[in-house]
């Protein structure tokens, strides 16, 4: 069984090279980059306040006076505290360590001393209030000091990894019941998140322990006001990405290259090891060939985490810059993009509006070549920004890799979320029955459209569902011409639209009158109780603006498709249109209050993003295929397929 102590997991987070330093015997290692605490002389502070606090819990004088200095009549009981700590610990303490400490270390250590007692005094007695049973008050409250506590990590790959770690001091808050780790710290790093980090460990092997997940106290003695506190869900979130880390360092430990660089640069500047690359990488052989010719478009990439590492770094050191602190909430790394999760710190009053205003400083801070997108999701908020390098996927990948829903009637893929995982679609779904797409040109609008059709096409079974399409472009579905789910030719001609678009309002009318006549609400009923089941029609309008430029055939046009957009779904109609921008003049209100489904590629403002989804965010896509979808689901990101030869093949286009 591994073993991993805390301290080398602070390290690993620290620069997961110098962890791989120490790991070969190098000592030195874990000096770099630590700017020690001030004049305040941390470990002899350790040392003596676990000294306080053992014998405040286990010897019964100590116990006794400590009892009678919070029995004191004087209301600063603060007061009366410090004179029990002055004469009983502290005097003897520094007579007999003196000799080796400076007058800045000594003033430095008194000033601690009385910052550390006015802690406990209020955390005692909050209100100031007297104490009415003291001794079962010191039981309560003093649980332990330093001491070793060790639990048990599983890995993904069914390893156990035996964490082990010494937190400063486990209390518990008599006031709000909870129990609190405490870490004494001297002045504040310029990036305080790497000493949670560490305290969060100590905090997970708490939780593992009692199974509550502590408060943390952190006492940075050398400044004026010494006390930031995190509360325990802001714990618990930090807890759930700790994962990422202890893999890692398990790696590291057990000696696979390579590791990857330091999350920061300025601690580059200033490390002695500057053969790391040549120490810590190797060059492993390329089969992304051999991959290729046997899956050439799957994108589920499991890539090195130094690269997710370095941007969540770059990400909270930008935001710290920019006065706006945040806690580091881990990662997801998905086949375009990395998925870098923040938890804003609502103590100094940072809101999500403060950080989606910073996207074009992000912008800069990270070096992408376009604003990230920024988004509030669940318990977090997300960054997303570009892998280097990235594959695209084939609809038969996504069908491949998607699982519809058992209740699925007319599936489609519609893309990859983040993560890798497929999102379908289902045009029996009533939020999803009709679509709207929009973008800018050259964002993926007619590729989107194309997979869509390929992927209902191969998941539904044969003549459960035909196409309808009407390119105005013409050069949409120029490869379409001879595709096995048309109902008819592909429509390039306005005037044969608007036949088209009546015929199909006709035959839904009639549809309704067959369905009144034989007991059934809708196709769906139908289809699964009749043994000849009415084929879905699926009408699809590329670059819709273009349709309607001719104001005698606009009104037509628009009075079709709106009366099969409301009425279509029951009868088995369905609109897919897609338009660069969707505003009143293109689309009425009625028009696209019935388009259920909306998905949002690339645009060139947020104003457009709003008209496409009612909120702004698609104006930060990367292009070619990225996507935002919304209307009647909940917004999310998504990466559309590239409809490649095979997938013709696999319709069966002749």
């Amino acid at each position: 069984m591994q073993r991993l102590f805390v301290s080398e997991l602070h390290l690993c987070q620290h620069c997961p090279r110098l962890f791989g330093y120490a790991c070969r015997g190098e000592k030195d290692a874990w000096r770099v980059g630590q700017k020690g605490s001030g004049n305040l002389p941390g470990k002899r502070f350790h040392t003596f306040a676990d000294q306080v606090f053992r014998h405040i819990t286990q010897e019964k004088t100590s116990q006794h006076a400590f009892i009678t200095a919070l029995q004191s009549p004087d209301p600063d009981s603060a007061e009366s505290i410090r004179e029990f700590i002055k004469n009983e610990f502290f005097i003897p303490y520094l007579t007999k360590h003196a000799p080796r400490l400076s007058h800045e270390q000594i003033e430095a250590f008194a000033v601690a001393c009385d910052r550390w007692i006015r802690y406990l005094r209020v955390f005692i007695s909050p209100d100031g209030t007297g104490i009415e049973d003291p001794k079962k008050l010191i039981s309560t409250i003093f649980h332990s000091s330093e001491y070793t506590m060790s639990s048990d990590f599983l890995c993904d790959d069914g390893e156990v990894v035996k964490i082990s770690g010494r937190p400063d001091a486990l209390l518990f808050d008599p006031g709000t019941h909870e129990p609190v780790v405490v870490e004494y710290k001297g002045r504040k790093e310029s990036d305080p998140t790497q000493d949670l980090a560490q305290t969060s460990l100590y905090a997970w092997l708490v939780s593992r322990s009692i199974g509550i997940t502590p408060r943390v106290d952190m006492l940075y003695l050398e400044e004026p006001v010494p006390l930031v506190r995190y509360d325990s869900s802001t714990i618990q979130t930090l807890i759930e990405n700790h994962a990422s880390l202890i893999t890692l360092a398990r790696r590291i430990k057990e000696g696979h290259l390579p590791v990857p660089r330091c999350k920061d640069p300025a601690l580059c500047t200033i490390c002695p090891y500057a053969s790391c690359d040549t120490d810590f990488f190797v060059n492993r052989p390329d089969t992304s060939h051999k991959e290729e010719e046997e899956r050439p478009t799957d994108t589920r990439i499991h890539n090195d985490p130094s690269q997710a590492e370095a941007y969540l770094s770059k990400l909270v050191e930008t935001l710290r810059l920019l006065s706006i602190p945040v806690l580091p909430a881990g990662y997801t790394i998905g086949p375009r993009f990395i998925r870098l999760k923040i938890i804003p710190d609502l103590s100094k009053r940072v809101t999500f509006s403060k950080i989606a205003n910073r996207a074009v400083d992000i912008q800069l801070g990270l070096s992408l070549t376009f604003p990230p997108l920024i988004q509030a999701q669940s318990g977090y908020i997300s960054c997303d920004v570009p892998h280097d390098t990235w594959q695209p996927c084939d609809v038969r990948s996504l069908i491949r890799d998607g699982k519809p829903s058992s209740r699925s009637l007319c599936p489609f893929p519609i893309g990859r979320r983040i993560d890798g995982s497929v999102m379908m679609g289902d045009l029996a779904d009533p939020v999803m029955t009709s679509c709207l797409i929009g973008g800018t040109s050259g964002s993926g609008k007619s590729e989107l459209i194309r997979s869509i059709v390929i992927g209902s096409t191969l998941m539904n079974p044969k003549n459960q569902v035909s196409f309808i399409l009407i390119d105005p472009k013409r050069v949409t579905f120029t490869d379409f011409l001879s595709f096995p789910s048309l109902f008819m030719p592909v429509i390039m001609d306005p005037d044969m639209a608007i036949t088209t678009l009546d015929a199909c309002v006709r035959e839904m009318e009639e549809r309704y009158i067959h369905l009144e006549k034989t007991g059934f609400t809708n196709i769906s009923e139908y289809n699964t109780r009749q043994p000849e089941p009415m084929t879905r029609r699926i009408i699809v309008i590329d670059e819709y603006a273009d349709l309607i430029m001719n104001r005698v055939t606009k009104e037509a046009l628009e009075t079709a498709i709106q009366k099969i957009g409301q009425k279509g779904r029951a009868a088995g109609f369905h609109l897919i249109l897609a338009t660069q921008r969707p505003d009143a003049r293109i689309i009425t209100g009625v028009i696209k209050a019935n388009l259920q489904l909306k998905i949002g590629l690339k645009v060139t403002s947020a104003s457009n993003s709003r008209i496409i989804l009612d909120e702004s965010g698609a104006e930060c896509l990367a292009g070619y295929g990225d996507m935002l979808i919304g209307g009647s689901v909940p917004i999310q990101r998504l990466q559309g397929a590239l409809v490649s030869s095979g997938d013709f093949s696999a319709c069966g286009k002749k």
